[in-house]
């Protein structure tokens, strides 16, 4: 199995983490009437994000690889890419921040997810989207 075509198909897996990850919270967060028990929610919130953030460096290994060898000018679709990668990664890491750490930003928790999980959706739109367009049609 090519390497491309196995980055492609953990990024479904990426992608099926963070639809995970959204209902989770919108469940706990957009509910007024609470189906499911909020620790339980918040527990599987909490190990879904760390397979994210697991996967997404796993993956990140091996498109950084690509960067460094390729020596070159990086082509509009691969530098959108990385940059929605990035910016994924930071986000993530101050949404992190605001839970644990400056607990006064909480609020804005609820509009980082939504943000964190549009820039994944586009983030894999454009290599694995655009390797399964490629390949298979």
């Amino acid at each position: 199995m090519p390497i491309l075509m196995l980055k492609s198909i953990l990024s479904i897996v990426l992608i099926f983490l963070t639809l995970v990850q959204m209902f989770l919270m919108f469940e706990f967060f957009g509910k007024s009437e609470k189906k499911y028990d909020a620790a339980k929610l918040k527990k599987i919130h909490r190990i879904n994000g760390i397979l994210f953030v697991c996967l997404y460096l796993f993956i990140a290994f091996f498109c950084l690889r690509y960067i460094v060898d390729s020596k070159d000018e990086l082509p509009p679709r691969v530098a959108l890419h990385a940059l929605l990668a990035f910016s994924v990664i930071i986000l993530l890491a101050l949404k992190i921040a605001f839970i644990r750490i400056y607990r006064q930003f909480y609020s804005k928790v609820l509009t980082l997810g939504p943000l964190i999980a549009l820039l994944t959706f586009g983030m894999v739109a454009s290599s694995a989207g655009f390797y399964f367009l490629v390949t298979l049609f």
